[in-house]
């Protein structure tokens, strides 16, 4: 009798602790960190799971990343489902599972993310900046005589610091004039538009270093300035954003004035303020006295503290800076979106 008593209570002890494992093992799924300045897969997962190591694994969970020491900030990473927490994150809101349907096999032709590499070339997207970018140093001469440089032009650069190696790729970029706010003509930042880039080879003595030129997108000159550019992943996972919220396209690549189809436009608000990379938004026209018409859609693929860049995925008809766009639930975006292939 005693030993059945005892039986009882090890089967009953070990049913707990297999329930709390299940449970924990539970709790983690659905939750997700928004990136941060600074934030590596190494870190978040010291932070979230006490074990820095985990980082092979959550990179797997996240294939957009293209560097786990590299993250965009305000790039959603999901966290681990098989690993509890040790530490609170945010979840995704879900309702009880008697409820939750099953999302149609019609709607999950974005689940994957999406591949953009064939509608832009997301190393030159560029970017709104509030205030000019400070340089990191200049091209000061070249080894030919030409005026626009070419790949594989050999050139000499003035670097500031002393972190610079053999290998390391320095990004070749304009500022803009400042640029005006389209609705109240107030000064409003400058864009940066990214030329290229040239790859180091030597440290020839000091701040000068040998570098050949290795990618240009656009006309790159002795006198161009350098700055440290971290490009966001061609793989853009839809993230949901707010209901209802609004925002502007505040200005153009290339300071362009008419908009459309695949234009990348720079937006009012970032991360700061809830745009998150991976959001849709229908862009609108207003009419007085009648509902708004739905003319375009822009996907943000890239967001900062205080401005997002985004591509128009389709444009039924040509807008301008000035634009006002409205978020979309990705289970309302227009089904022929579906010719955006996915991430491989």
């Amino acid at each position: 009798m005693k030993q059945t008593a005892i039986r009882s209570i090890l089967v009953l002890c070990a049913a707990f602790f297999l329930a709390l494992f299940f449970w924990g093992a539970a709790a983690a799924g659905g939750y997700y960190h928004i990136v941060q300045k600074g934030d590596t897969l190494w870190d978040l997962c010291e932070k979230y799971y006490g074990d820095p190591w985990l980082w092979p694994k959550l990179w797997e969970m996240n294939p957009f990343i293209t560097n786990p020491h590299l993250l965009s900030p305000g790039d959603r990473i999901n966290l681990l489902e098989d690993v509890p927490l040790k530490r609170k994150a945010l979840k995704e809101e879900t309702k009880h599972a008697s409820t939750v349907k099953k999302e149609p096999e019609a709607k999950a032709w974005w689940a994957r993310g999406l591949e953009i590499s064939g509608l832009t070339n997301v190393k030159a997207i560029g970017y709104l900046s509030p205030d000019p970018v400070e340089p990191c140093g200049q091209i000061i001469s070249a080894d030919t005589e030409h005026l626009i440089l070419s790949e594989r032009d050999k050139v000499v650069l003035r670097l500031e610091g002393n972190m610079t190696r053999p290998g390391d790729l320095i990004w070749v970029y304009k500022c803009s004039d400042k640029i005006k706010n389209p609705l109240n003509e107030e000064p409003l930042g400058y864009i940066v538009s990214i030329l290229g880039n040239v790859k180091v080879t030597e440290r020839i003595e000091g701040t000068l270093f040998k570098a050949v030129v290795n990618e240009t997108y656009r006309d790159i000159r002795v006198g161009d300035k350098l700055t440290t550019y971290s490009p966001v992943s061609s793989c853009v996972v839809p993230t949901s954003a707010p209901q209802g919220f609004e925002t502007t396209i505040m200005a153009v690549k290339d300071e362009h004035q008419i908009i459309g189809q695949f234009s990348v436009v720079y937006l009012e608000d970032g991360y700061g303020q809830g745009v998150q990379r991976g959001n849709l938004f229908e862009v609108i026209r207003q009419r007085e006295g009648l509902p708004d018409v739905v003319i375009g859609y822009v996907l943000v693929v890239d967001s900062r503290p205080d401005s997002s860049v985004g591509i128009v995925v389709e444009a039924k008809e040509h807008f301008y800076r000035g634009a006002r766009l409205r978020t979309l639930q990705w289970e309302k975006a227009p089904r022929y979106l579906s010719a955006i292939p996915p991430c491989s």
